[in-house]
């Protein structure tokens, strides 16, 4: 009589699909947050981009109108430019407000991380807008001149349409989303000079 053969049995046990349900969840996951640090770092950086345009916008225009332009950095995320004309000319159409990331929800807005050190520049990060004077004062309503530098004035807004305003002031402004610091972004700029930078924060550093 022929013997029959022990055929084994195929499949898996409950235990090996508990472990490649469990490994493929973890990849997942950290494909997950992986996408979310992308796509905050993505907005994030839009933002900044958002303020680095309309700076050098202002700068650019107030060079080639001659005439100052203003502006205003509102919180908690608006930028609102000005172009400030002489008496008897003919008053230009208002400008759009720009929002950082579109003032959409849980975006970024003007804000300081109190665990980050301030930027290379050194201009201040006591708040999320810092406008100083180089030699210290507070917040100014600031302006773009026709030689391309960034004034400002502790005076009322009107002194800005004299065009005799020569305070040069250093600003640094920074934002992010609170509670997540590797969305922090800031931009500089040098008062004498109109010079724009921007950082990111990596972690341990600011770096441009």
């Amino acid at each position: 009589m022929s013997k029959r053969t022990k055929r084994p049995e195929q499949g898996f046990s409950l235990l090996e699909m508990l472990v490649v349900v469990g490994l493929a969840f973890t990849v997942m996951g950290f494909a997950v947050m992986n996408t979310m640090s992308t796509s905050q770092n993505a907005r994030a950086n839009a933002a900044m981009d958002a303020v680095i345009s309309q700076l050098r916008q202002a700068r650019e225009l107030a060079i080639a109108k001659r005439r100052n332009v203003q502006v205003q950095f509102t919180s908690p995320n608006q930028i609102q430019l000005t172009l400030l004309t002489l008496p008897g000319e003919p008053v230009p159409a208002v400008m759009p407000a720009v929002y950082l990331n579109d003032k959409v929800g849980g975006g970024l807005n003007f804000y300081v991380f109190p665990s980050i050190p301030d930027t290379p520049m050194n201009f201040g990060n006591s708040t999320a807008i810092n406008l100083q004077q180089p030699t210290g004062g507070g917040a100014w309503t600031c302006m773009f001149t026709t030689s391309g530098a960034f004034v400002g004035t502790a005076q009322s807004a009107a002194t800005l349409y004299q065009a005799t305003n020569n305070n040069p002031v250093n600003a640094s402004l920074f934002m992010g989303v609170v509670g997540k610091p590797n969305t922090a972004r800031a931009v500089t700029v040098f008062g004498a000079t109109g010079r724009v930078r921007s950082y990111y924060w990596t972690g341990s550093s600011w770096q441009e």
